[in-house]
């Protein structure tokens, strides 16, 4: 019966100042976090970048506004696969970080994350189940195949190796910075379902790292970083793959992998920071500082990126008048901008703010 072998990493010197910069970002995220008054906006902002950006590396053809009107609509929409794919990757990434704590990552928990990825996209075996035929992996311009993951046969046995070594290594202390990188690695090399394995090697990491009080997730999304160079994402994979599983070296060494992971998440611990960090002078006046709806406002427009004025008033709950009165003040600030004029003039935001 084949075995899992943990591919082997070097601590080089780029390595060993990543993991450092990015403790250090965990500690000032954890000090800035207990200045926010209300943390809901953020994180709501962060959950809609990592269900777009996630489930756009997949194929996944909604925009990101799409995505937030339905993932913020209280009305019932008609679903189609598009969609399906991204409320479950909310409702799936959500129950992770709610219950953290409380779940093992273990066989049984990795089947019912999958389960609830898949939620009325595919039938029967087909989700929460390891898969039972061979998958492929192909170029989606050229349709030639360039992975060819390991039979049905050895996912089980590869699967259990990976998750205790992985157990392993966190009762050794080893850095779950460095263990969610590799687990991601390792995981979609095995590819242990005919669908969904990208999506879910990220959420697991999530896992990894906020049961470790990495809790960057809850305020900014890697899956962006991802999204931002998918190229460069699926390169740092595909040049430590060969093109069969079973030819991969024992000894092929995923320092590069790590090192491309652990600075796509020092990106996103930034960009958490500068989403919660105290607001800036020049960008706002003592009269936005001070006005939470004007600042839920701005979190607003960053999610929906375009609205119209009527639209406005129904989000936030306010008579036309007063609609109107925000959407000038954030006009004159210079925080928003007109699009279009009359009935079909839209709003949309011109600084990236916190």
């Amino acid at each position: 019966m084949i075995e899992f072998n943990p591919h082997p990493f070097t601590f080089d010197p780029t390595v060993i100042n990543l993991i450092s910069e990015i403790s250090a970002l965990q500690g000032e995220l954890s000090i800035s976090i207990r200045a926010i008054k209300d943390d809901y906006q953020i994180s709501t902002l962060a959950n809609i970048d990592a269900v777009h950006y996630s489930t756009k590396i997949e194929g996944n053809k909604l925009t990101r506004d799409q995505v937030t009107k339905a993932l913020e609509s209280k009305k019932k929409i008609s679903i189609n696969h598009d969609l399906h794919e991204i409320l479950n990757y909310s409702k799936t990434r959500k129950f992770i970080l709610e219950n953290h704590f409380q779940k093992k990552i273990d066989i049984d928990f990795i089947l019912s994350l999958h389960s609830m990825l898949l939620e009325k996209i595919v039938k029967g075996k087909l989700k929460g189940h390891f898969r039972e035929t061979q998958n492929v992996i192909k170029d989606s311009k050229s349709g030639i195949i360039v992975y060819l993951p390991p039979e049905a046969k050895d996912v089980f046995p590869l699967m259990k190796g990976l998750l205790r070594y992985i157990f392993k290594s966190q009762v050794e202390k080893v850095s779950p910075l460095i263990l969610a990188s590799i687990f991601h690695y390792e995981f979609v090399t095995i590819h242990p379902f005919m669908d969904g394995n990208g999506r879910l090697a990220r959420l697991i990491t999530n896992a990894i790292l906020t049961n470790a009080g990495f809790d960057v997730q809850k305020y900014a999304a890697i899956e962006k970083q991802h999204e931002k160079n998918r190229s460069l994402y699926y390169q740092s994979l595909r040049s430590l793959q060969a093109q069969n599983y079973y030819d991969i070296p024992v000894y092929q060494n995923i320092t590069t992998w790590i090192i491309y992971w652990l600075k796509c998440l020092k990106e996103t611990y930034k960009e958490a920071l500068s989403r919660i960090s105290p607001l800036s002078q020049e960008i706002y006046s003592e009269e936005l500082i001070h006005n939470d709806r004007l600042t839920k406002a701005i979190s607003l427009f960053k999610r929906h990126i375009t609205i119209k004025a009527a639209d406005y008033a129904i989000m936030m709950g306010l008579e036309r008048t007063q609609a109107v009165s925000d959407l000038n003040i954030l006009l004159e600030k210079k925080i928003i901008e007109k699009i279009g004029g009359g009935r079909s003039t839209l709003y949309r935001i011109i600084k990236e703010v916190s």
